[in-house]
């Protein structure tokens, strides 16, 4: 005689369904990663820039936070004329190429504002100029993305 606990009659279905589920879930995200990436590697040109501009001045007038400033700003302009060409699709918009300009300026502004921010403190709490620029360049990054995919170049 056996004894039969019903496990046999069990069937294990998470596979199926927690794969369907995370293709579900993923799929936006998916759609966003070639967006991203190139915005991603225009990202990466005009942080170039930026550093070697904060880098540049920091050494010669020694002002961390202004240098952060300038250099975003140098690296903004190289950022717009970049993204206009490489990530965001601009010749379906109805905005004029004007109106997109100052909102990417804007957005660049709100960046700014952040890279300042970020700069200060962790310089006031005692982190390196170096380290508080990487900081703040992450801090900017996706906040000022999200600014320009949904607002600029929406």
């Amino acid at each position: 005689m056996s004894v039969d606990h019903g496990i046999s009659r069990w069937r294990w279905r998470a596979g199926p369904d927690v794969t369907s589920f995370a293709a579900r879930s993923l799929g936006p995200v998916r759609a966003l990663l070639p967006q991203l990436s190139r915005y991603t590697a225009v990202s990466a040109l005009a942080l170039g820039l930026d550093f070697g501009v904060f880098l540049a001045l920091n050494d010669s007038i020694g002002h961390p936070t202004l240098s952060g400033v300038v250099g975003y700003a140098c690296g903004i302009v190289l950022h717009y004329q970049l993204s206009r060409r490489f990530v965001f699709a601009t010749a379906a918009s109805t905005k004029s190429a004007h109106r997109r300009f100052w909102e990417f300026v804007a957005s660049g502004l709100l960046g700014v504002a952040v890279t300042a921010a970020v700069i200060a403190a962790a310089t006031g709490m005692g982190a390196s100029p170096i380290l508080a620029k990487a900081m703040a360049a992450g801090a900017s990054f996706i906040g000022v993305y999200a600014i320009r995919r949904a607002i600029v170049f929406a």
